[in-house]
């Protein structure tokens, strides 16, 4: 394992506040990271970070790698092994998506493969050589594959499958979600798909944007025909998405309206965006293409990190993608390698937010005890950062059934008595935590194969 370069700052990040972030590099010269270029930063269901690319921009060889969870050990795929499924799919690796049973997704350039959770690999056969765009996956375990033939535009469409990949029958096209057909070029092709709290669910894609509400498709016509290719939805439950085109930034809300956001607004908005999150304290993240990473919040208001406000703790200033998982920023760079930033997050949230401990319920599972599945509720009465845990009778974590931001209300999550590593569990006795802000709450249930 070769060392990897560390290093402190404090920055002032509100009046009168000082607060720690750290900054990690991880290059090829550092590192174990095969290729300083990297496509698509991705979490597996254990909290390994995933990282997709190419080894030689000259052959276009794919290259994946794994830092686990803890940052303390490296594995490197060798595109010509079975790992991964990538022997005959020999290209970049532009999107890695996971579904619900910690199945990995790779999209290459001309073909999407796969590895299984027990450790099995191969690839889609029906995307074999041809123009493979995204692979996503939603909260119900479906898989999504945007495809079309690299010479024509007519075969454009987005297979589905629910049963991890056994089949394939549904398909999308243009007008099944919603879109209109007047331009020739429309293609529906997803670049990013996303879910908001009510269940709805977002697709960005070449075309413009749609959205899915209780089964109804419904395209934003002000930005139909528009390239947008990145999406995140804030705590709002509102979609942004940047126009590379125009460099403008839309936002989005579910009763079809669009407000647009450019340079003559905030000035930073004059470089492109190439991706964007958003976090529960209410501030989007942007990495951009000469601004660096940009933290926008509530009220257009934004601080700049870049090389030179991190005195080069961030490498460059072109960030190519961003990825945040338990308030830990992952940025890769052009050609300098990764960035992963702590405490960035939880530095800069908003004087007004009440810091008050959120109360809620959790709910008895039903039916207890199960066999072989079981639902969990718990009540919020304000939106927050929460978290599901399942122990062992040892007090050993198990599984994460939730983690994320999820608004005030009821909410409902089943376990189907797996763990993190998509291994059924033994017959006994488990508890389920919930943790919200400052409260948490544990219950115990029964399993009974």
């Amino acid at each position: 394992m070769r060392p990897i370069f560390t290093v402190f700052f404090i920055v002032l990040l509100m009046p009168f506040l000082l607060l720690a972030q750290t900054f990690t590099l991880y290059t090829s010269e550092n590192s174990d990271l095969p290729h300083n270029q990297v496509y698509c930063i991705a979490f597996d269901n254990d909290k390994n970070i995933w990282f997709g690319g190419q080894r030689d921009p000259g052959t276009g060889v794919a290259q994946v790698s794994m830092l686990s969870s803890d940052y303390s050990q490296w594995t490197v795929y060798d595109p010509q092994d079975a790992d991964l499924g990538l022997t005959d799919l020999e290209d970049r690796v532009y999107y890695i998506a996971v579904d619900n049973d910690n199945n990995k997704w790779l999209c290459t350039h001309y073909g999407v493969s796969y590895q299984m959770a027990d450790g099995s690999a191969g690839y889609v056969d029906f995307t074999f050589d041809l123009y493979t765009r995204t692979v996503q996956t939603d909260s119900e375990g479906n898989v999504y594959i945007s495809m079309r033939d690299p010479d024509t535009r007519d075969s454009a469409r987005i297979w589905i499958s629910d049963d991890m990949g056994e089949s394939w029958a549904t398909q999308w096209f243009l007008e099944d979600i919603g879109i209109s057909l007047s331009q020739q070029d429309a293609r529906p092709e997803i670049y990013d798909l996303k879910e908001d709290s009510e269940g709805n669910m977002w697709l960005c894609t070449w075309y413009g944007v749609t959205l899915n509400q209780d089964g109804v498709w419904t395209s934003f016509d002000d930005i139909e025909g528009y390239w947008t290719y990145c999406m995140t939805v804030d705590r709002n439950d509102n979609a942004w998405v940047p126009d590379n085109d125009t460099q403008e930034l839309y936002q989005l809300e579910t009763d079809g309206s669009v407000t647009i956001h450019d340079s003559n607004d905030v000035d930073i908005l004059k470089y492109p965006i190439n991706d964007l999150e958003a976090t529960g304290d209410g501030n989007l993240w942007l990495a951009t293409d000469g601004g660096g990473l940009i933290q926008m919040k509530e009220d257009m208001s934004y601080i700049q990190h870049n090389v030179e406000t991190t005195a080069g703790q961030i490498p460059q200033d072109n960030i190519t993608h961003l990825e945040i998982l338990d308030d830990v920023i992952w940025l890769s760079t052009g050609d300098s390698g990764i960035v992963r930033i702590d405490g960035a997050v939880s530095a800069i949230a908003q004087p007004e937010v009440d810091l008050q401990p959120v109360r809620f319920a959790l709910d008895q599972n039903y039916p207890n005890p199960f066999n072989p599945t079981t639902s969990i509720t718990f009540h919020l009465e304000k939106p927050a950062e929460t978290r599901v845990l399942i122990y062992n009778a040892l007090g050993q974590v198990v599984h994460t059934l939730g983690s994320g931001y999820y608004k005030a209300g009821s909410h409902t999550l089943t376990w189907n008595g797996i763990d993190n590593q998509g291994n059924p569990v033994a017959s006994g006795v488990y508890l389920y935590e919930i943790v919200s802000g400052n409260y948490s709450d544990v219950k115990k249930m029964v399993l009974m194969r």
